[in-house]
């Protein structure tokens, strides 16, 4: 099979989300022909409980540390293809694929590129604040004719509610139905093309929601780490 290249992911940040990533792109793989085990891409998901800096960015050395080691494990291991299931995690990139023997995929740019790709011009953006404030996403639409749209502070406070509550799966319908009227009204309210969900965590609570305004980021990343893969059969 021709390629077949090993994904390594680092995950934990948070768990249920890496979790359900891992079953998108398995998915995603069985679209592109995968049906015996044999024909699966070898994926090794190491899923770290890493200290918190999503929320505290003191803690940011020792999540490095702990992040660079698992770079470099994934990368011994033989993985071609790196990844990690963290949005604000993106703040470590760069240090991050210095010492990457694979290719290291960025989950930000992945979704411009998809921004991009569907030539939306208005954007909104959902995020943890920590993301937010680093401006990860500012920057990566900075000399592009895509106009980001950040959230109201009250858009802002709801979104890390339900991403906290989400990483302890603690899922409260409430504020869940709250966040996703919310978001609808920023949508109409800000005339946007779409909303770019910006956090790992988001996607899950809005897996009920079906619509073409929601750019999901775990479905945007698996698109990138399986973009020249597929099962060709001799």
């Amino acid at each position: 099979m021709k390629n077949k290249p090993k994904i390594g992911l680092i995950g934990g940040m948070g768990p249920f989300a890496s979790a359900s990533f891992l079953q998108i792109l398995l998915k995603k793989a069985a679209i592109r022909g995968a049906k015996n085990g044999d024909e699966f891409p070898e994926i090794l998901l190491n899923s770290v409980p890493v200290t918190d800096f999503i929320s505290d960015t003191e803690a940011l050395p020792q999540a490095e540390k702990i992040l660079t080691e698992r770079v470099m494990f994934l990368s011994n291991a033989g993985c071609q293809k790196i990844a990690m299931i963290c949005n604000t995690g993106h703040i470590l990139f760069p240090k991050l694929s210095t010492v990457s023997g694979g290719k290291m995929i960025s989950l930000i740019e992945s979704v411009k590129n998809r921004v991009m790709n569907l030539r939306f011009k208005r954007v909104g953006l959902l995020a943890t604040k920590t993301t937010v404030r680093s401006k990860l996403y500012s920057k990566a639409f900075q000399n592009t004719d895509v106009k980001l749209i950040l959230p109201s502070q009250r858009l802002l406070d709801l979104s890390e509610t339900v991403i906290r509550e989400e990483i302890a799966n603690n899922n409260s319908r409430a504020a869940i139905e709250k966040l996703i009227r919310l978001t609808d009204k920023f949508i109409k309210n800000k005339d946007l093309d779409a909303v770019i969900l910006g956090c790992t965590e988001l996607p899950l609570a809005f897996q009920n929601h079906k619509s073409d305004k929601i750019i999901d980021c775990l479905d945007t990343l698996s698109d990138s780490l399986l973009i020249d893969w597929m099962v060709t059969k001799s």
